[in-house]
């Protein structure tokens, strides 16, 4: 009976290996990626999202669904999957910053076989004596989880990326996009990305870009 241990510890370890590979390493991840917009036609917007409310915008709510021990949990229990916050996106060249409310919720069908860890943000977003528009998307942290695994490999001394993309094209039954709401934006259609920006120091920031094209002219 002691002999069986080695061989079925040989067969194991192979299985669990190449388990973990796949999942890291899913072929069906490759595409899902949206083409960034260019950067000089549409800036990107750094900004931090520390006063929110909700679940906590990291891989173990991810996981789990959301930190009910957190002291910025929403206190009903229907909303644990869910996050609110107030952002300030900063105009530059001497205009008023724009004012954003941002809500995501945690996606049902976030799966490690799927390599899907995703979360659906929703904006509406205001600028002052311009206009306001709504935007959707979808975000997948999955990149953030396979650099982390990966770094923790003995043998590997990488770093994390000071930047990594998270639109990506969202579940079968969502769309992703910008719809101009009122004002001079009223009518207009675009795209969102979303980026999360590794700090040094402290909680990470986030960037925002959004592209709105006004509707053809009749």
């Amino acid at each position: 009976m002691k002999k069986r241990w080695p061989i079925a510890l040989a067969g194991l370890l192979p299985g669990m290996l190449a388990g973990t590979a796949f999942v890291l390493f899913n072929p069906l991840t490759t595409g899902d990626r949206p083409a960034p917009l260019q950067a000089n036609l549409v800036p990107d917007k750094s900004y931090r999202m520390d006063d929110y409310r909700g679940m906590s915008p990291d891989l173990a709510s991810l996981f789990r669904g959301a930190d009910r021990a957190a002291e910025n949990a929403l206190a009903t229990p229907a909303l644990a999957k869910l996050r609110i916050g107030i952002v300030v996106l900063p105009a530059g060249d001497g205009r008023p910053a724009a004012l954003a409310v941002k809500i995501s919720t945690l996606s049902e069908q976030n799966s490690l076989w799927r390599a899907q860890l995703g979360t659906f943000d929703y904006w509406n977003i205001f600028w002052p004596g311009e206009g306001s528009v709504f935007a959707s998307g979808y975000s997948n942290y999955w990149p953030l989880l396979q650099d982390r695994f990966l770094n923790l490999l003995p043998g590997i001394d990488g770093e994390a990326a000071p930047v990594y993309p998270l639109s990506a094209q969202p579940p079968a039954g969502h769309l992703a996009g910008v719809n101009g709401a009122a004002g001079r934006y009223a009518g207009f259609i675009g795209e969102i990305r979303e980026s999360l920006l590794m700090a040094a120091s402290g909680e990470p920031g986030w960037q925002l870009s959004l592209k709105a094209s006004p509707p053809p002219v009749r």
